[in-house]
């Protein structure tokens, strides 16, 4: 084979990405920053949780290391022990968890003493404990992520009851219509379903069935009972249900209902503060004190004034060379490939390297 050949193919087989596929690329990874500002905002990742009881919401993680080492028994560690207690071990991550209490360095976990806050009762017997504590999720009970998975989605929506993990295809029910918009619905599985019947009367898969039950209740103050009025057919069959935002304000608040919310320890579900919206709002609010510009200008703040304006005009530089980059590409064929990026990059390193040997900069010693 001829070197004009070879170097043929490699021009073929060279990795391309359009602009367009870069800018999505950009997207997808902001959404995911913006997932773990929601889920860690929230956390102080250098003390533990244990001293504030059972959180009425947090991050929870299990350290499947030390549930394969040890015993077997079922445990939740917190955000900070994760990260201090747990660094080297294999953590799973199960979002968030409602009245959880830490049991890192308790009797489930006596294996592996918590650096924290070490002092810890044995057990916390308030806990609730399923299979995602096993590394298992769904009706299928495999683990997440699934490498043995047929199919490349194996996307997961959560039961706002049990907390559960669910794959869409294992819901029972095809997803609402708006697919699109279906991580933004609570869902509540079958299994929760046919614990609380009651709860199928309130499934907002399709349409939303009935008004805010604040209009209601200032008509009277003994409001009517939402869920007599939509038991016109007590014979629905029991599944998966979807609610759509605001569900709780349309939930039926007479005494009957109430009571029975009470009775079947659905109260605090119901709860305004529950929702994951509202905790997540709460965490993203906290998260703007990690802001990276702030932390940027505090990191600037520690510098001497000569390698302040360094690394000022070195941010500013980086940024007009990489937007003039992208706006040539965009306006010749669109199309990036990895020999244009490493260009791009030697070439703005080559530029430093000639800014250094042709500017003065005065030493660190250096008096004024």
């Amino acid at each position: 084979m001829s070197t004009n050949q070879t170097t043929t193919n490699d021009e073929e087989e060279e990795e391309i990405v359009t602009c367009s596929e870069l800018l999505e690329q950009i997207d997808d990874e902001e959404a995911e920053l913006d997932r773990e500002r929601a889920l860690y905002g929230n956390c102080d990742t250098d003390t533990c949780t244990y001293s504030q009881g059972y959180v009425q919401r947090q991050a929870l993680f299990v350290c499947m290391t030390c549930y394969n080492n040890g015993n077997g028994q079922l445990a939740g560690i917190c955000a900070a022990c994760a990260f201090h207690c747990h660094s080297n071990h294999e953590i799973n991550e199960l979002y968030t968890r409602r009245f959880f209490r830490c049991d890192c360095g308790n009797s489930k976990l006596s294996h592996q003493p918590c650096k924290l806050y070490p002092n810890k009762d044995p057990t916390n017997t308030a806990n609730k404990y399923d299979d995602n504590f096993r590394g298992l999720y769904c009706t299928c009970k495999r683990p997440y992520p699934d490498k043995e998975s047929p199919t490349a989605d194996d996307s997961m929506i959560q039961c706002m009851i049990c907390e559960d993990w669910f794959h869409s295809q294992h819901l029972g029910v095809p997803l609402p219509m708006e697919e699109n918009e279906a991580d933004q619905l609570d869902m509540i599985c079958q299994a929760c379903i046919m614990k609380y019947p009651f709860l199928i009367h309130y499934d907002e898969s399709r349409t939303i069935t009935s008004p805010p039950v604040e209009n209601n209740a200032a008509a009277s103050n003994s409001p009517a009972c939402l869920l007599i009025s939509n038991n016109s057919n007590d014979s629905k069959e029991l599944h998966t249900i979807f609610l759509r935002d605001g569900w709780r304000k349309r939930l039926c608040c007479c005494v009957q209902c109430r009571k029975l919310y009470d009775d079947s320890n659905l109260t605090v579900v119901f709860n305004d503060d529950d929702a994951i919206q509202e905790y997540e709002k709460q965490a993203l609010a906290k998260s703007e004190n990690l802001d990276a510009d702030k932390i940027l200008t505090d990191s600037l703040q520690k510098l001497d004034h000569v390698k302040k304006l360094e690394v000022l005009h070195g941010i500013n530089e980086f940024k007009k060379s990489l937007s003039d980059f992208l706006r040539d590409k965009a306006n010749g064929d669109g199309i990036l490939t990895a020999n244009d990026v490493t260009t791009f990059f030697a070439e703005l390193q080559e530029k430093r390297k000639e800014q250094k040997r042709t500017i003065f900069v005065p030493p660190d010693n250096c008096k004024s």
